[in-house]
Formats: structure tokens, C-alpha cells, sequence
């Protein structure tokens, strides 16, 4: 009986020890963040824990037929970002289906762009005034670029502290 005792013991002690191991890591400053920056990485215009294999949405106002178009991507380890679908409501200038990537599909008013999984690591975005405003959807946040850098050329990256 003290045997079995002392291994529950033991057991409990290791268990609590690589519980706070675990905690330690996770808070050890290595979590990814969404950072968009200035072109030249002088001014951060936003930053915010985005956790490997979490998505993120960038919305925005298409300039020609004034409707919303939503552009999806996952942060992924040893990849950056990668662009997993695109949606919208009608083809305006520039919309629409790029053989080899991803399946399109109807889905209610939405025609989706499913499957594109294309890795881009980090890339540049213009950020459109105000109307066409450009927005980050994370986590049930928003942040309006357009807003804070309204014009500006941005890069959209993943980066490890």
C-alpha cells in the first residue's frame, strides 16, 4: 500500500512539473505574431499573437463593384503565410478563378475560391483608403488598415520573438 502511495506521489509530482514545464515554453516568447509593417520594417502598423495553424481574414471593398471580398490565410510553420481561399459576391476586375488553384464553388450569395493553399510566406499589400478599407479579421478582432496607414505599402508576415 505505501508503495503504491509513494508512486501516486511521485506520479502527481512529475505531472506538476511538466504541466509548469509546458507553461514555461508557451510563454517563453517564442509565440508567432501577425506583424504589418512598413515596407522598410521601420513602423509597425499592427502586431498580434497568431498562433501556427490559426487563420486570419483580410476584408476588404472592391473598388468596381463595391462589394466585399474576404481573402483567408494560415499562419504555418516552416511556411509562413499561406493563402487558403478567397471569396466574394460577383467577378469585378481582377476576381475570379486561376487554373490550378483551388475549386470554386457556390455557396449561398458567396462564390468561394476553396483549396487555394498557396504558400507565400510574407507579401505586400497596398492598403486602400478609406471605402475600400482594408481590414484584418482575427479572433473575433478588427483592425481597419486603412484607418492607420490609409495608401501605404505594407508587408504581412509571421515573426517569432
Amino acid at each position: 500500500m505505501q508503495c503504491r502511495l509513494m508512486r501516486r506521489k511521485n506520479f502527481i509530482i512529475l505531472t506538476a512539473f511538466l504541466s509548469v514545464t509546458a507553461a514555461g515554453a508557451a510563454w517563453s516568447g517564442n509565440t508567432p505574431e501577425l506583424v504589418i509593417s512598413d515596407h522598410a520594417g521601420k513602423e509597425v502598423i499592427l502586431r498580434t499573437p497568431l498562433a501556427y495553424g490559426q487563420s486570419f481574414t483580410i476584408r476588404y471593398i472592391h473598388s468596381v463593384d463595391h462589394s466585399p471580398v474576404f481573402e483567408v490565410f494560415e499562419a504555418k510553420k516552416g511556411q509562413g503565410l499561406v493563402l487558403k481561399e478567397t471569396y466574394f459576391t460577383m467577378f469585378g476586375a481582377g476576381m475570379g478563378h486561376w487554373e490550378g488553384h483551388g475549386k470554386i464553388v457556390q455557396e449561398g450569395r458567396w462564390i468561394k475560391i476553396k483549396d487555394i493553399n498557396r504558400p507565400l510566406g510574407s507579401f505586400v499589400l497596398r492598403i486602400g483608403s478609406r471605402g475600400v478599407d482594408h481590414t484584418i479579421l482575427l479572433a473575433e478582432k478588427e483592425w481597419n488598415l486603412s484607418q492607420k496607414a490609409p495608401g501605404r505599402r505594407v508587408v504581412v508576415m509571421i515573426a517569432e520573438e
